[in-house]
């Protein structure tokens, strides 16, 4: 099965399924975008060699980067031509697109391929709290995408109940399937670079969603308990300079603003001695992921399919969203206790490892069922 993947904004998924396909013996096609794919990689000059040359990807797999105007941009629309006519040219046997809100053009493109089988995960299936994008837009992206899909993946098993229902599409055309291990975990990893007692990291978008705020308040109970511990802050988004206002002593923290590539995203992993996700609303999160394959255990809001993901107590600890002292009491628990941190960590590695290659199974099961609903609909349109 020659499969297409196509991914904006996702480029770390994108580079995750590919890999895991291609290690399975399917040839794969990657479409990622080109300003996406050097932040990632951190090389504008090369980024495919890059990823071949990093082990990201064999060279049997196939990769196009696209040049994506805003998605606003009408320019997009011959981008969207070129894109269906290379996937044609491609002769790829299954399209599966990762969407992200307001990726429009993507959505349409489930719509425009009525001869290839088409699946998309549906990272974000209602807007979260603070959104950018109005809630409308979020639902009207999903929606188009929804009606052009033979399969919609979801990536926790709330949700299959939950878009079933938004979006009017019956449950057995939705299948679970989980965020796995992350490949930048184990191609970047530096063994010269040490864990640094009682360091937290927070990573990612700090978008309002993610609740970075209830760590910064939190900051003078966990130092008033723990006086060595830190916060490592490295983020991007529309959050960020609120919440850096609203830090006390700044000698508590270290804050890296701007899109950091996988590389140097490995460090702060590697340095970290837990991992905090104080989320006021989310979906899932592939920064828990990447906390679980470099082994360490997180600190996470009970929020959205969280709970899917960390068994409290064992890979992490679970927080009521917005309880700062609860929030604190759960970093000074484990910053005190290092063989359980330790203990923690390991048991979230293992969870990942085992889920891997499961994951990428489900997948591939979800492809060969979109096929055969998209042969019955072809086949009901040509007995019409």
């Amino acid at each position: 099965m020659h499969i297409g993947l196509i991914s904006r904004s996702q480029v770390d998924y994108a580079i995750d399924l590919a890999s895991g396909f291609s290690s399975e013996g399917h040839p794969v096609t990657l479409y990622m975008d080109y300003i996406h794919a050097i932040a990632e990689l951190g090389d504008d000059k090369q980024p495919v060699e890059n990823i071949y040359r990093t082990g990201l990807l064999p060279k049997t797999c196939k990769i196009r980067l696209l040049q994506t105007p805003r998605m606003r941009d009408l320019r997009s629309f011959s981008l969207f031509r070129g894109l269906v006519r290379a996937i044609r040219e491609d002769e790829v046997d299954v399209v599966h697109i990762l969407l992200n809100p307001g990726e429009i053009w993507f959505a349409l493109l489930a719509l425009s391929l009525k001869d290839i089988p088409v699946v998309t995960t549906m990272i974000v299936p209602v807007a979260n709290t603070g959104e950018r994008l109005p809630a409308p837009v979020v639902w009207g992206t999903n929606k188009l995408a929804v009606c052009g899909s033979d399969m919609v993946i979801v990536n926790g098993t709330s949700q299959v109940e939950l878009v079933s229902r938004i979006y009017k599409i019956p449950a057995d055309q939705i299948a679970y399937v989980p965020l796995s291990l992350r490949v930048e975990a184990t191609q970047w990893r530096d063994r010269t670079i040490l864990e640094e007692p009682a360091t937290v990291l927070f990573f990612g978008r700090a978008d309002q969603h993610k609740g970075l705020e209830y760590l910064v308040k939190a900051q003078p109970l966990i130092t008033r308990e723990i006086p060595d511990a830190r916060i490592l802050i490295s983020a991007h988004g529309d959050d960020l300079d609120r919440c850096v206002q609203m830090i006390g002593d700044h000698s508590k923290f270290e804050i890296i603003d701007g899109f950091v590539p996988g590389n140097v995203m490995a460090t702060f992993f590697q340095r970290a001695t837990l991992v905090v996700l104080p989320y006021i609303s989310a979906s899932t999160s592939g920064v828990l992921v990447t906390a679980y394959s470099f082994a360490k255990p997180v600190v996470a809001s009970r929020v959205g399919c969280m709970t899917e993901y960390v068994e409290d107590g064992v890979t992490g600890l679970l927080v009521t969203p917005k309880d700062v002292k609860g929030l604190a009491d759960a970093i000074v628990r484990l910053l005190s206790d290092k063989d359980l941190c330790r203990r923690m960590g390991t048991s979230a590695e293992e969870w990942m490892i085992k889920l891997e290659k499961s994951s990428v199974k489900q997948t591939i099961d979800v492809y060969e069922k979109a096929t055969s609903i998209h042969l019955k609909k072809v086949h009901s349109r040509h007995s019409e």
